[in-house]
């Protein structure tokens, strides 16, 4: 079925109906209507009333505070109409220590709608400065911010070595490169620093791919599209006319920039080994997946081929997507992917990778073998199930139990509004990783209604409040954002490691972190880039479930050196500096709840 649905849209069709065989229509139909006898509903349309649940005594425990805390934003998207495949894309955000305090901020993008022929603000951008658990202030209107066209994913990075994060907004048009100045405020500098892109940006990624320290920028550049003059509908099914997507359209080629440490840019995309004009980029990440101290990339492409770069070092590298077997389905159908994440999800000290994909395709997670090699355990770990009748966006691997084992998040909604056969304003999803890769359905357990909050696009996964479990912003489309603040009595220990690399690469960005805690090893690596849209927190999360202190942590930094620390306590933020022996340690605010053993 998975492969039907894509041959479909791999015909020209957005989903194709018309020119499916009945038998197969009808199949995947049905294996969309989990909930039977709901009709569609758009994102304005209010859901059923339900019961509150009871928070249990422990675990996780979801409640949307962006009211509360004064983060009243709508996140608008074009038309609610969606005339474009422009509109439907959603809007970033990012969860980054602006001002160097120590905590996390929150930057959303600038929403934009189409008025009288041309591209207009609609809200935005917005600035929040946190200042200590549930209290933000508005910094927008000070901070030098401002529209500067349709943006789309924010990516933020200490690219000139200063100290402070800086802000990169792909866009559709010309993106833009935000330089912190340092005191509250930004300063366009794109046109200085030779970023110049006129094709739709709509993900990006941060890494130093030819070893010189300073972090480079990959941008994935999508569709050739237009929501001024949008091109003429297509037939979903009969009557229903939707906008031309990825199958109608031509695709833009993505790019990669060199950061020559002055400030300045080079296109070197060709002489890298990574130009593709068809690629139909979604989003990119940055790692080193095979572990032999260069970055790989990852990109996910839209209805077209994936592509997995190994890094070969000095800023070269090779596609070994199709051997690797993580280029098409297995069925060999190229899908709709979308958001990126990596992480070791089976606790066997390999990176292995998850990408979400558009409806009856299902979200795809990929054990890695080594040498280059993946297995598809969708089936298995039970992800390609829970997720087949979404269209996945934003994309989280992460502990949010605090039990040792990542957890995935995944934000969804469907780009086509009114249309008969699917809801359009579809529910976030947590699935609680089990142990060893195996995965259940968790979101009516860790949190009040947690499927009403739906058409979710962009997602950032942060401690907010510093109080040792992680917590959620996520973007929506044409609604309200959403804080998910994680309530929940924490009766598992945890840790956070925070990497402060030497000059200019302060973030650590490539650096590898293994812990080890109660007879266990967990690995995690520092990245810029990933979910969809979106930026979360660089610091490495370890939930470490009952381990009441740290064995040994041992930190492979970017330029390949290692260091150890043996005896660090847990219920704390350590913050770890190149070369240095001593460790700061900020215990988190919130102690674990003490529970008696059986």
């Amino acid at each position: 079925m998975v492969g039907a649905s894509q041959v479909a849209r791999e015909a020209g069709h957005p989903l194709g109906l018309g020119r499916w065989p009945v038998m197969v229509a009808g199949l995947l139909l049905a294996a969309s209507a989990v909930r039977c006898g709901e009709g569609p509903r758009t994102a304005a349309s209010p859901a059923p009333a339900l019961a509150t649940p009871t928070q249990p005594d422990t675990g996780p425990w979801f409640v949307d505070r962006a009211h509360d805390y004064g983060l009243d934003v709508i996140t608008t998207c074009g038309q609610p109409e969606k005339r474009s495949v422009v509109e439907s894309i959603g809007t970033g955000l990012a969860l980054f220590d602006a001002d160097g305090d120590g905590d996390l901020d929150l930057f959303v993008a600038a929403t934009s709608r189409v008025e009288d022929g041309s591209i207009r603000p609609a809200g935005g951008p917005w600035l929040f400065r946190n200042d200590g658990p549930g209290r933000w202030t508005d910094l927008s209107a000070t901070s030098g911010l401002h529209h500067t066209g349709w943006s789309q994913a924010v990516a933020p990075a200490d690219y000139d070595g200063d100290g402070d994060l800086d802000l990169f907004i792909a866009q559709l048009g010309p993106d833009v490169l935000w330089q912190n100045q340092g005191d509250g405020t930004f300063l366009n500098v794109t046109a200085r620093s030779g970023l110049h892109d006129e094709y739709w940006g709509v993900g990006a990624t941060w890494g130093d791919v030819d070893g010189d320290g300073w972090p480079d920028l990959y941008v994935t550049n999508y569709l050739e599209a237009d929501p001024i003059h949008p091109a003429p509908p297509l037939d979903y099914l009969p009557g229903f006319p939707v906008f031309r997507g990825p199958t109608a359209l031509p695709g833009q080629p993505d790019i990669l920039w060199r950061n020559r440490g002055d400030g300045t840019f080079e296109y070197i995309t060709s002489s890298s080994g990574v130009a593709r004009s068809d690629g139909k980029g979604m989003a990119a990440l940055f790692a080193d997946l095979d572990n032999d101290g260069r970055l790989d990339l990852f990109v996910t492409n839209d209805t077209q081929s994936n592509d997995l770069f190994r890094g070969l070092g000095n800023g070269r590298f090779q596609q070994v997507a199709h051997e690797a077997g993580v280029a098409v389905s297995p069925m060999g159908i190229a899908e709709g992917s979308m958001g990126i994440d990596v992480a070791d999800v089976d606790g066997d000290g390999q990176l292995d990778l998850a990408f979400t994909n558009f409806r009856h395709e299902g979200t795809r997670l990929y054990r890695n073998l080594g040498n280059h090699l993946y297995e598809d355990i969708s089936t298995g770990s039970f992800v390609g199930v829970n997720t087949l009748r979404f269209v996945g966006w934003g994309l989280a691997l992460a502990d949010f139990d605090n039990d040792g084992w990542l957890d995935l998040f995944q934000a969804n909604g469907h780009v086509y509004p009114g249309v008969p056969d699917a809801d359009y304003d579809q529910p976030l999803l947590f699935l609680r990783n089990t142990s060893g890769g195996r995965f259940e359905p968790a979101t009516e357990l860790w949190g009040p209604n947690l499927d009403r909050l739906r058409s979710g696009r962009g997602a950032a996964v942060g401690d907010l409040d510093n109080d040792g479990d992680l917590d959620l912003v996520v973007s929506t489309i044409d609604g309200p954002l959403r804080v998910l603040v994680n309530n929940g009595r924490r009766t598992t220990h945890a840790v956070r490691i925070r990497l402060v690399g030497q000059h200019p690469n302060r973030e650590a960005l490539g650096a590898r972190v293994e812990i080890q805690a109660a007879g266990r090893t967990q690995i995690g690596v520092v990245r810029r880039g990933g979910s969809f849209l979106s930026a979360s927190d660089v610091s490495l999360h370890f939930g470490l479930g009952d381990a009441s202190s740290i064995d040994q942590i041992t930190i492979r930094w970017p330029n390949g050196r290692s260091q150890g620390h043996a005896g660090l306590p847990v219920d704390a933020q350590l913050t770890i500096r190149e070369d240095e022996a001593a460790v700061a340690v900020i215990p988190f605010l919130r102690p674990i709840v003490e529970t008696e053993k059986p």
